[in-house]
């Protein structure tokens, strides 16, 4: 059983930090277009969840950097545990593990989800665990990384927040569910 569950039902319900064109008129739905995005407030270390699956159901329009759904840094500092469970970058949808370099700038890593319309409705999943990180869609998976993943509060890190962006007036993001399950007996 999901620790929470949005099925935007009644808006964007639990990811209530908004910005820009976010509109909730079909029951069920939520589309981000121009800049604008939903999250969970990050507020702080601790904000948001650790580790656990998260899962997204979406779909995203224009094949072309702009949508994504991605887990932010609970205490609002990037680069930091930032991780993109899908977005799109020359026609193709990927995950993206962010974090911070020895000399403070952007690192990633990267699971590409090679043959994916991501036009089409798609169940988008982020495992997080200690070390670990595995990117599914559908219930098939792409990819795993283990180098630099971040530790959740619990553990010495940072928590995250569950959100939404779009960053392109060319390009749309309507996402129809999003859940989150917590890890059992982690270490």
């Amino acid at each position: 059983m999901a620790d929470f569950f949005e099925s935007f039902d009644n808006g964007v319900g639990i990811l209530n930090h908004t910005w820009g064109s976010v509109d909730t008129s079909k029951d069920g739905q939520v589309t981000l277009t121009g800049y604008s995005g939903i999250m969970q407030r990050p507020s702080g270390d601790s904000a948001g969840n650790g580790y656990g699956t998260y899962e997204f159901t979406l779909s995203m329009k224009g094949n072309q950097q702009g949508p994504a759904a991605l887990l932010w840094p609970g205490n609002d500092e990037w680069p930091g545990t930032e991780m993109d469970v899908v977005e799109v970058h020359n026609g193709r949808a990927y995950g993206t593990a962010h974090h911070e370099k020895s000399d403070g700038s952007d690192g990633y890593r990267t699971v590409t989800y090679d043959g994916l319309d991501e036009s089409k409705v798609h169940t988008y999943t982020l495992d997080w665990q200690p070390g670990k990180l595995t990117y599914a869609v559908d219930g098939e998976v792409y990819g795993t990384i283990t180098k630099n993943v971040g530790e959740d509060f619990a553990h010495g890190g940072v928590d995250a927040v569950v959100g939404a962006l779009n960053i392109n007036p060319n390009t749309s993001i309507t996402l129809y569910d999003v859940s989150y399950t917590a890890s059992d007996n982690i270490w």
